[in-house]
């Protein structure tokens, strides 16, 4: 949040931010929460509390029908405009996750969390100018080792092992990939 905020030039209080956060956690003490923490252009933030609901795994996923375009800025950065993600998953409404790729034929990120490919026993994902948003879980899987980066196509996908679906809401995720 604090990168994005910069990219864009708004003002984001860290320490308001942490304020917010032990605040909300502290308002729902039993269960289990996902927290939506929103930092407006003019410094303004938000908070809310939101059920986490369980999905059946493996999730289902297919390959977008369309091609995303690698330079759009918003792929680098989580923001409120989710409308290139919510049009891929409107397009293929029956199933849970949509594999997004660009227009060089490139694999770059699910609607809602990073691609991971087992491919030759190493664990892999598209690199980040392939168009995809530099998320958390993906940032301390790169840090640790347990994933590296590689170009990857769609055409790898048919020899990769495994296909994961990986994302600081709900850690690592099996997937099972359906034809279009």
């Amino acid at each position: 949040m604090a990168a994005s905020a910069r990219h864009f030039g708004w003002s984001l209080d860290r320490s308001a931010l942490c304020t917010l956060a032990r605040q909300r956690a502290t308002e729902h003490p039993a269960g289990v929460w996902r927290l939506r923490l929103l930092c407006a252009p003019d410094g303004d933030l938000s908070a809310q509390a939101l059920p986490l609901v369980d999905e059946p795994v493996p999730l289902r996923a297919a390959l977008a029908r369309t091609p995303i375009r690698s330079g759009d800025p918003h792929l680098a950065h989580k923001t409120t405009d989710r409308a290139v993600y919510e049009a891929h998953r409107a397009a293929q409404p029956d199933l849970q996750e949509v594999l997004l790729w660009n227009e060089r034929g490139e694999l770059t990120e699910f609607t809602t969390g990073t691609v991971v490919l087992r491919l030759g026993g190493r664990l892999m994902t598209p690199p980040l100018a392939a168009g995809v948003l530099p998320g958390v879980a993906r940032a301390a899987a790169l840090a640790t080792g347990e994933i590296s980066e590689a170009l990857l196509t769609r055409e790898h996908l048919t020899q990769a092992a495994e296909v994961w679906h990986l994302n600081s809401l709900r850690g690592w995720q099996p997937v099972v990939l359906s034809p279009n």
